[in-house]
């Protein structure tokens, strides 16, 4: 069956779409997976990055003026007859994906900016979801039917969701949709923050969606039946001095996650059980810890490769610069793949 998963965290400029990518590498090279990235993030950063040598390509000819289209079908493309009414579910037989690797079994869902425009409808069918209005109770749990029937479909083993830095409507669909997630922070004092309220959001979505499941199911909807579990906090965009954090990034570490022990933790085991905390997050919330990519950060992106698979020919890096960089390269390839193995297990 396949598993859905979400890194989630409602403060922007944590990595969340870079680490995402990485997964999803991660889950295909250490795992022999199929998998699917769905970008659910209207700012379509994650498209961007899996797409980047096609959007090159395309923008080419854009500049010898001709129209062209990205590959694939949209998220929106995908959502909007159900959303308008015209479908009483998603075409998943409609969807086509795009293959984003040659080598490896990776697929993408892709974004589209205009997909900020179902903002307005999932939040009323939110709103009505208790109600007797058909429509809506289908819309609630268009993107849940969706996912899991496309994972069926192609039979992929992991999903991975790109889902907004936001509280609104769209990211509640999509994370309340997954079977688990990770929250991924950077240690400051904002995160820390985000630590807190993100608790009293989570508890509310779960409580407020578990309060409508029997009455869904009575009506043979495809709604969610348990809460997404936590399998752990990813700290991240840290500097390092000797292997370890530097002690000003150190501090807001150790702060994160106490507050996630006191305070995150405790809020969705009220929400959702003991079974909606993973129980190595009892005793340790965070799960990985992925330092700053520092130049390995525009050498990924400008060669739209993970960073464990950077060549020399890639960096144009020699000698004792490459022997540094490839062992950087190794040892976030390792994390990430420990990752991977966490949030799948």
């Amino acid at each position: 069956m396949t598993k859905i998963i979400t890194l989630y965290n409602h403060k922007g400029g944590v990595s969340k779409t870079t680490t995402t990518y990485h997964l999803a590498y991660a889950f295909a090279e250490a795992m022999g997976m199929k998998v699917l990235v769905v970008d659910a993030d209207p700012q379509c950063n994650l498209t961007e990055l899996c797409l980047s040598r096609i959007i090159d390509a395309l923008d080419v000819k854009e500049e010898e003026g001709e129209t062209t289209t990205l590959p694939g079908s949209s998220v929106k493309d995908a959502l909007w007859p159900r959303l308008e009414g015209e479908r009483a579910n998603v075409d998943v037989d409609g969807i086509v994906l795009t293959q984003f690797d040659e080598e490896l079994p990776l697929f993408i869902f892709r974004g589209d900016i205009g997909l900020s425009e179902a903002e307005d409808r999932l939040s009323y069918a939110y709103s009505q979801r208790m109600t007797s209005d058909m429509h809506q109770k289908r819309t609630y749990v268009a993107v849940n039917d969706m996912l899991r029937r496309l994972g069926a479909l192609h039979g992929f083993d992991v999903i991975l969701v790109d889902v907004g830095p936001s509280a609104a409507a769209l990211t509640r669909s999509f994370f309340l949709a997954c079977d688990r997630f990770l929250v991924p922070v950077a240690p400051d004092r904002f995160n820390y923050q985000a630590i807190g309220s993100l608790s009293h959001i989570l508890n509310k979505w779960i409580t407020e969606h578990m309060q409508v499941v029997p009455d869904f199911q009575k009506l043979s909807l495809n709604v969610p039946t348990r809460a997404p579990v936590l399998r752990g906090i990813v700290m991240q965009r840290f500097q390092r001095h000797k292997g370890v954090a530097k002690a000003g990034f150190k501090v807001w570490i150790d702060r994160v996650r106490q507050r996630a022990v006191e305070e995150l933790i405790p809020s969705l085991i009220t929400a959702s059980g003991a079974e909606g905390v993973a129980k190595h997050c009892l005793t340790e919330p965070l799960c990985a810890e992925i330092h700053d990519f520092a130049s390995l950060a525009p050498m990924m992106l400008s060669n739209s490769k993970p960073v464990w698979r950077l060549t020399k020919e890639d960096t144009e890096w020699q000698g004792h610069v490459w022997e540094q960089r490839s062992a950087a390269m190794v040892e976030f390839r390792d994390r990430f793949f420990a990752l991977a193995k966490l949030a799948i297990e």
